[in-house]
């Protein structure tokens, strides 16, 4: 299934379990549909802000990111409308980024396209991982519920509590790095550059792959967190962990990797989020204890 096949599902799933809520039981995840969590993003929103993404987007940029906004506002609400078809949609749209981001140099337009589907996953997935934590958090808070009050139950909310206290970090330092770039496109060619087998390579290019490997990882993580909003065990939860700590262990070695061999961008105002980061990876590791 695609990624936004499984995070639909995701989210729909937790906005049934609040519409049936007893009387008592948690506040709701706060998450309606994933269609409204992608019509709540302003796509080009804190990229001029100084000191985190100074700069202006150039127009083709900005129109590719509002391009593939539009394009997942579409397959979104196809999947929760249930539209012939949907799940094959969302799969190939899915597809066609994978083909027409292997060359995500070949225009502005592009790579603004690439940005805005970073952008918009990511508020996605996080919009998901508050879903499964108040799926954990519900039963805890109920007097009534079968696992409420449980050591196991309480182990596994805690766990999920950490997993997005982490995760906020994690997609705030991806989404700086993206924004960053997207404001600084046309000047991709001033901030450096490695031999690598012979070729030059960018180091603006060597950021924008380490952001999609980890957009690749992050997104891998949906169906644990699908499987655990179901099954609502600790193994499941576990799972999660482990995979989440991998996933914060990459997004830290790309920070440091920022601070030190990218200079001539975090000169430029690019963020490097390597004390966060590394506070971030800590707490999952302390979870996983």
């Amino acid at each position: 299934m695609s990624f936004l096949g499984e995070i639909v599902d995701v989210i729909a799933d937790g906005a049934a379990e609040d519409a049936g809520a007893g009387a008592g039981e948690a506040a709701g995840s706060g998450v309606a549909s994933a269609s409204e969590v992608i019509n709540s993003i302003d796509i080009g929103a804190g990229v001029g802000d100084a000191g985190e993404a100074s700069g202006n987007i150039e127009a083709d940029v900005q129109d590719g990111m509002e391009e593939s906004q539009n394009e997942m506002r579409d397959a979104v609400q196809n999947l929760e409308d249930g539209a012939p078809g949907a799940a094959e949609d969302a799969q190939a749209l899915e597809n066609g980024w994978a083909q027409k981001f292997k060359n995500v140099w070949a225009s502005a337009k592009t790579f603004g396209s690439f940005a805005g589907v970073e952008l918009v996953k990511g508020a996605l997935f996080y919009a998901g991982m508050k879903v499964l934590q108040n799926a954990f958090e519900k039963p805890a808070a109920s007097s009534g519920s079968s696992t409420g009050g449980s050591t196991t139950n309480s182990q596994a909310t805690n766990i999920v509590l950490t997993i997005n206290k982490a995760g906020q970090i994690l997609q705030e330092a991806q989404d700086s790095w993206t924004k960053w770039q997207a404001a600084h496109y046309d000047d991709r060619a001033s901030y450096g550059s490695i031999s690598v087998a012979g070729f030059d390579l960018q180091l603006f290019q060597v950021l924008q792959n380490g952001i999609s490997s980890l957009g690749d990882q992050r997104d891998k993580l949906t169906p644990l967190v699908k499987k655990a909003q179901a099954s609502k065990t600790l193994d499941d939860v576990k799972a999660l962990l482990t995979a989440d700590i991998a996933y914060a262990k990459a997004v830290f070695d790309l920070s440091t990797q920022i601070s030190s061999k990218m200079t001539a961008m975090t000169d430029a105002g690019l963020p490097t989020k390597s004390a966060e980061v590394q506070a971030a990876y800590s707490m999952l590791v302390a979870a996983s204890a």
